[in-house]
């Protein structure tokens, strides 16, 4: 009998403790279990060890397994209770495609694929089709701001599927989930401040839903490092986040990282990973920064027309003016109502306060070389400083002098700001990029360089802070890791 059941125990997998292990007392018996060639070795030698009963004992524990043995093989198979334990599941994400953004409606179109892996002890030894059967642990993670639904793409993987199988059996319990979707998502935390360019955070928020009330405890969401990894080789897939090549199809926007974090330190049922996008300036420039300088310049032509024919200056002034108002609204329909000003509408205001001045200069030069004696009274401008300044006669140079003085120190700070505020808007976008790499030192957080489609990488204190100041020079454009990558071919 006790053979017999050895037999059992290992064709059929009813290992529960040691004295199991004892049973399988001839060393053809262990030759079949599920397990490595030099972990059955070394069962089939240390056995004794393990547990080693006496012969009364033996017999009372094999009468004991000829009544048990079907209670204990429904106890492995049917259900397992976590006692309120939290299931850690990896989640990775690979980006296949952002197609659109819309800004003004807060909405990107995105292309993904969702991989879930976890280890359950209880498929550890047993056959795909014997998982299949089996009420086993099945997270079920929901896309928390999808639009319209947040179903994945037919064909997908709904059932736990074993990561690898030796020898037809699941070695060490590892179950993962793979499916894809397409989605428009919603993008509440765009920040257009720096606009055209601002960097923006496309975020995909993955929530897994609660089973506190099922017997398999409540979900907890972590990255491809693991629940207490720093790297993703210290995962179960060991890849990390990834972008595939093709995955830019975007018109103004380019995919300049990938970020997964949790909601907080603790892991908890949230998982983020962000999409980070840098829009490229050309078309803003070309379209609106561009005519803007344009008419700027123009009007500074203006002031070879002779200070008497004061209608003449503020007729082409009040024409600056009105075109401006046109690329007042181009900008507008670029962007969602917002209750603060752009960097590219700071632009546009200081160009309509420039237009403003020139047409108050105007009006004031004319006004002040405004005497004549042989003008009657209600043929000159009022007198707006009420006789406490003396005006000059139309014959004289000095005030034309002084115009002249005034023009040209109003063009050479003009471009020192144009130049100076390009600089600070580039400086913007290198302190994000270095303030993401500052973050991606916390646990539980993972950076990816997205043009180059690699996964995690770790990274050192030291080497941040020497590639952090390279970043504030102007004459470096690599980010860390890619700079990262070139030593290490070097």
């Amino acid at each position: 009998a006790a053979l017999h059941w050895a037999k059992r125990l290992a064709e059929e997998e009813l290992l529960q403790t040691t004295e199991d292990l004892y049973l399988l007392s001839e060393k053809d018996y262990f030759m079949r279990l599920p397990l490595p060639m030099h972990m059955r070795r070394w069962l089939a030698d240390e056995r004794s060890r393990l547990f080693n009963p006496s012969q009364d004992d033996l017999a009372g524990t094999t009468s004991g397994m000829l009544t048990s043995s079907p209670l204990r093989r429904l106890g492995r198979s049917n259900s397992f209770s976590s006692d309120g334990e939290s299931w850690p599941v990896e989640v990775t994400i690979q980006v296949n495609s952002v197609t659109a953004i819309n800004i003004k409606r807060i909405l990107f179109d995105v292309d993904f694929t969702l991989m879930l892996d976890w280890q359950d002890p209880r498929c550890v030894g047993l056959t795909g089709k014997e998982i299949e059967k089996m009420s086993i642990f099945n997270p079920e993670v929901v896309i928390d701001n999808a639009v319209d639904n947040d179903q994945p793409i037919a064909g997908g993987c709904n059932f736990p599927r074993p990561n690898k199988l030796i020898d037809g059996f699941c070695p060490d319990g590892h179950l993962k989930k793979t499916n894809r979707y397409r989605l428009s998502l919603t993008c509440n935390g765009l920040d257009l401040r720096a606009f055209p360019f601002d960097t923006q955070i496309l975020p995909i928020r993955l929530k897994a839903r609660n089973r506190s009330q099922t017997e398999d405890g409540d979900v907890i969401l972590v990255g491809p490092e693991g629940l207490n990894g720093e790297h993703k080789k210290q995962g179960l897939r060991r890849m990390g986040h990834t972008v595939k090549m093709q995955a830019d199809r975007l018109a103004d926007f380019k995919i300049q990282s990938l970020m997964g974090l949790r909601r907080t330190e603790t892991p908890d049922r949230w998982y983020e990973v962000r999409i980070i996008v840098e829009r490229s300036p050309g078309h803003a420039i070309r379209n609106v920064a561009m005519p803007c300088l344009v008419i700027l310049t123009f009007s500074f032509t203006i002031y070879a027309i002779p200070m008497s024919e004061l209608g003449s200056r503020l007729e082409n002034t009040a024409t600056c003016l009105l075109a401006m108002m046109a690329f007042q609204g181009v900008v507008n329909d670029m962007l969602p109502p917002v209750s603060y000003e752009t960097a590219l509408g700071r632009y546009v205001t200081a160009v309509y306060i420039i237009l403003m001045f020139h047409g108050v200069e105007h009006a004031l030069f004319s006004t002040l070389t405004s005497k004549s004696d042989s003008v009657a009274p209600r043929d000159r401008p009022i007198d707006i400083f009420f006789s406490a300044v003396e005006y000059w006669d139309g014959n004289s140079d000095y005030l034309r002098q002084v115009e002249a003085v005034l023009v040209v120190a109003e063009l050479v700070l003009i471009v020192f700001i144009h130049v100076a505020y390009v600089f600070y808007l580039f400086w913007l976008r290198r302190h994000g990029k270095a303030k993401r790499l500052r973050e991606a030192q916390r646990p539980g957080v993972s950076l990816v360089d997205a043009r180059s489609g690699f996964g995690t990488r770790p990274v050192s204190t030291r080497s941040l802070e020497s590639e952090v100041g390279q970043m504030t020079r102007p004459s470096t454009a690599r980010t860390l890791l890619q700079s990262t990558r070139l030593r290490t071919k070097r």
